[in-house]
């Protein structure tokens, strides 16, 4: 590695590192402020409550590299080119990519980095988090459990499995229920490619509706059925975690199977997108940050780069969650929604940085 290039990684990952530390600390006080009331009124341990918060570190550091990249680009060169460094480096005709690339470089490395937190610890740790707030902390118990491929509720003299649940529409597809009686016997079992709420009661469509008197199973199939059950859309509430509890291979897989039944997978295609789409905002915004500085030099100062990164990094982030919200709609397909945001952004920081002075 050459002198300049370690010089510049140094600089870099020296803000980079405050930045982190930064977001990170005002995370957890707002999240523990946010929360304290019920830790106080359920008169939670004391070390349950700060195992849930550390559970929740891996996560926190995965959102938080994207801006604190930012930062460290604008802030690391905006350093240099205060000091007169980067004037140096031109008058020696060193090419712009010879002090501005290594930040790129390692923009690249953190996103790759923010897609192994996510996946691996920051998922598996959040979750568990999840389940400690629930169990011993809010003490609030759940009838509901899931594996990878099912979704499983037990209601009122009625289980409920369902290979696919969507909670925004209050729609089951794939569903089985196992209606019972007096010591768990199975009175009647209906099974229906789709339970949907209707806004009055539950409806199911396409299926069959299975009695056993007597030990004879008599069946009859139906394309409209009026479900008279108890249980309303937010008592499945908690089903909307599948997609967060598998990592991005699974997930894959699950999408394939879904889709190859011939079931709506919007919902999870759109997952996936996301999955590879956000992490590569430490990149973008890096990319971003580096053609700022650029352009500004000495000129503008640091504080100028930094409202100017941070403008577009909420505009970035504003289509980002536009584009998602509108492929879960099925508005536009999950590639367009979930991709726009970066490669506008990308080719606008490509533009500026071919603009930029060299």
């Amino acid at each position: 590695m050459k002198i300049i290039t370690r010089y510049v990684v140094r600089h870099f990952f020296s803000v980079f590192g405050v930045s982190l530390f930064g977001f990170v600390g005002i995370y957890l006080v707002i999240d523990f402020f946010e929360k304290f009331d019920d830790i106080i009124e359920k008169n939670a341990a004391l070390g349950d409550a700060l195992l849930y918060f550390a559970f929740k570190i891996p996560l926190i550091l995965s959102q938080g590299i994207p801006i604190a990249t930012l930062l460290a680009a604008l802030i690391g060169l905006g350093l240099l080119q205060r000091n007169r460094e980067i004037i140096a480096l031109r008058a020696a005709g060193l090419n712009a990519w010879v002090y501005a690339g290594p930040v790129v470089a390692a923009a690249l490395v953190l996103s790759a980095a923010t897609f192994g937190l996510g996946e691996t610890v920051g998922r598996s740790l959040n979750n568990r988090a999840a389940r400690l707030w629930q169990e011993r902390i809010d003490k609030a118990s759940s009838r509901l459990g899931w594996t990878h491929e099912n979704v499983w509720y037990r209601g009122d003299g009625v289980l409920f499995q369902a290979r696919l649940y969507d909670p925004k529409h209050a729609l089951f597809q794939g569903v089985t229920l196992y209606f019972l009686g007096v010591d768990f016997q199975l009175d009647r079992r209906l099974d229906a490619r789709t339970v949907r709420w209707t806004g009055e009661g539950w409806q199911a469509r396409q299926g069959v509706l299975t009695d056993f008197p007597n030990g004879r199973a008599v069946q009859n199939a139906f394309d409209v059925l009026d479900l008279d059950l108890k249980e309303r859309p937010r008592d499945f509430e908690d089903a909307e975690a599948l997609p967060e509890e598998l990592g991005w291979a699974d997930l894959y897989r699950f999408t394939r199977r879904v889709q190859a039944e011939g079931y709506d997978a919007t919902a999870y295609v759109t997952e996936l997108h996301s999955r590879l789409a956000v992490p590569l905002t430490a990149l973008i915004l890096a990319l971003l940050g580096v053609s700022i500085s650029l352009h500004l030099g000495h000129r503008g100062g640091i504080a100028l780069g930094i409202a100017l990164g941070l403008l577009l990094t909420f505009l970035y982030l504003v289509i980002l969650q536009v584009g998602m919200s509108m492929s879960h709609s099925e508005m536009v397909p999950p590639v367009v929604g979930v991709w726009t945001a970066n490669v506008l952004f990308a080719l606008l920081g490509c533009a500026l940085w071919v603009r930029a002075p060299q």
